[in-house]
């Protein structure tokens, strides 16, 4: 048994070394300033985040984005939706990394993502039942707070997610950042039906 914890813990020392000597933060911000556009997405039920990566320790750094499909509390399937190792020009040169997600449940039934970097995107479309609607774009963080990013794991940013059934039978989304329920465990504790985690890994 000791040698079995021995050997975990230095598998384990590594990535907890590295995500403890990185300088990267994480921000995500929602919505635009300009009033009159921000009216524009409301009217096509556009949800809209900016996030931005800041710090030295981003140059070099490879990065990629996972949607995560959740339904009746079980994981459906991974989908990768972008892997900068295929290309070279994508490896960050910079200090600050942004881009935005705007995601739309649509009239032909299906939930669309759209991530916008700077002079390309990438989208995904996903088919929704009947009974998945009203979901919203939340952030796992408060409002223009940045927060330490761990590098050389999987880190879930936003989530794209229905309300759930309050005791008093109201419809409520969940508190997904005072709650402390993991973002793996938000559809099992809240009974939500249908919901999708937004994953940044950076190497």
């Amino acid at each position: 048994m000791y040698k079995i914890a021995l050997l975990l813990a230095s598998m384990l020392l590594p990535i907890a070394f590295a995500s403890a000597q990185s300088n990267i933060r994480l921000s995500t911000v929602e919505g635009v300033e300009n009033e009159d556009l921000m009216n524009v997405l409301r009217f096509q039920g556009i949800n809209y985040n900016k996030v931005k990566f800041s710090g030295t320790h981003l140059w070099g750094k490879d990065f990629k984005i996972f949607i995560r499909d959740y339904e009746n509390g079980k994981l459906i399937k991974t989908h990768e939706i972008f892997d900068s190792k295929e290309e070279e020009f994508f490896k960050l040169k910079e200090q600050e990394f942004n881009f935005n997600v705007l995601v739309q449940g649509t009239s032909a039934g299906k939930a669309k993502f759209d991530f916008r970097f700077l002079g390309f995107g990438v989208v995904k479309e996903f088919n929704l039942d009947a009974e998945h609607k009203d979901f919203i774009l939340k952030s796992f963080q408060a409002k223009s707070e940045e927060l330490a990013f761990p590098v050389n794991q999987n880190h879930s940013i936003l989530t794209f997610i229905m309300p759930y059934k309050t005791k008093a039978k109201s419809m409520q989304y969940p508190d997904v950042i005072g709650s402390g329920i993991r973002p793996e465990d938000l559809g099992r504790h809240f009974k939500i039906p249908r919901y999708f985690l937004i994953d940044v890994r950076s190497d």
